[in-house]
């Protein structure tokens, strides 16, 4: 899959090599802080609507305090069945289009999260084409992870902290191995094995800081409602801080999340840029020899071997013999020419 023209992003942001959980967390802040700008932007374009139609459907479901009353009579408390079914079913809708699009917004950032360890820059737009081109295998990988998560906090923490763990990084698997919704899960189970714990450290860490700074924000609007703020003025408080939240805290998950997943593949596959490039349609630009016996690669790889000297003849097996006598007697050696005899034929 290509992601089109791609600007320089200045060389790569994070070496590929192993990571401890807090350097994972730094490189993610590293990334963050390099691509925070097209990050906010992606978020904030896909999230924003989804929030809006949120509240606008809250406010026109009325407020969820008036859907119940006192009879009476009896002065038990009665729910209006009319309105409850109302407001809960614009509720689910509302919040069912903001999760997928912030699921969006999350495959989006993590392309462009990916894009810092090769230096390209390939821009807002063409990361969340690039993410809604899988956008079915993406909704059906969060349709699993929720509904296992959930069953597993039913049944017990555990349970949904080990599927936490285990696919961590299937969105990242998704994106650069063009792999389908199971397919993905299972390949994050497989990449994570031997190494749960730190994994499952590094998420719960970088989770609880995205938490925290969305308490931040969301959590005063909350407490208008305590106070007897109207029902439209907490609504819209809480919409507006819940997208300052979303926008600021996706691109850190993102960009952690794809730290993981490099972290781990560098680790079991020595994993490196020209895989990654290509895992995400970027043309790694590797330069290659001229083919041939002239090419420098291949000139330096098989240098000529020299010619041997000739050793002259090899002896035979026996040996060499005695030299046989000359017939007419020794051979007379001639007299070298003196110098005043060269000056006399002068």
């Amino acid at each position: 899959m290509s992601l089109g023209t791609t600007a320089s992003g200045g060389g790569p942001v994070i070496a590929l090599r192993p990571l401890g959980v807090g350097e994972a967390l730094d490189a993610a802040l590293k990334v963050y802080r390099a691509r925070a700008r097209d990050m906010i932007v992606a978020t904030a374009l896909v999230t924003v609507p989804a929030i809006v139609l949120q509240v606008l459907v809250q406010i026109s479901a009325g407020d969820p305090q008036q859907v119940t009353g006192t009879d009476e009579v009896t002065g038990l408390p009665t729910i209006d069945g009319t309105a409850f079914a109302t407001y809960l079913g614009g509720l689910l809708v509302s919040t069912l289009l903001v999760v997928v699009a912030n699921n969006l917004a999350l495959a989006g950032t993590t392309r462009l999260s990916l894009g810092a360890y090769l230096g390209d820059r390939p821009g807002w737009g063409a990361s969340l084409r690039f993410a809604w081109r899988r956008i079915v295998p993406l909704t059906a990988v969060l349709v699993v992870t929720t509904v296992g998560m959930l069953a597993g906090l039913v049944l017990c923490i555990a349970p949904a902290l080990w599927l936490q763990g285990i696919w961590a990084v299937a969105v990242p698997v998704l994106l650069t191995e063009d792999r389908g919704a199971i397919d993905s899960l299972r390949r994050s189970q497989e990449l994570v094995r031997g190494r749960f714990w730190p994994v499952l450290g590094t998420i719960l860490a970088g989770g609880l800081l995205a938490s925290v700074l969305q308490g931040v924000l969301v959590g005063p609007t909350l407490i208008l409602t305590f106070v007897g703020a109207s029902f439209l003025v907490t609504s819209i408080l809480t919409g507006l801080a819940q997208i300052v939240g979303v926008a600021l805290t996706t691109p850190f998950v993102a960009a952690l999340t794809a730290v993981v997943y490099v972290d781990l593949r560098v680790r079991k596959e020595g994993f490196d840029l020209e895989l990654l490039a290509r895992g995400v349609g970027v043309d790694p630009g590797v330069e290659t020899a001229p083919s041939g016996p002239t090419g420098p690669v291949t000139a330096l790889a098989n240098p000529p071997v020299p010619a041997r000297p000739d050793a002259g003849p090899v002896a035979p097996p026996g040996g060499w013999g005695a030299p046989a006598p000359s017939p007419s007697g020794p051979r007379a050696v001639p007299a070298t020419p003196t110098a005043e005899a060269d000056g006399s034929g002068g």
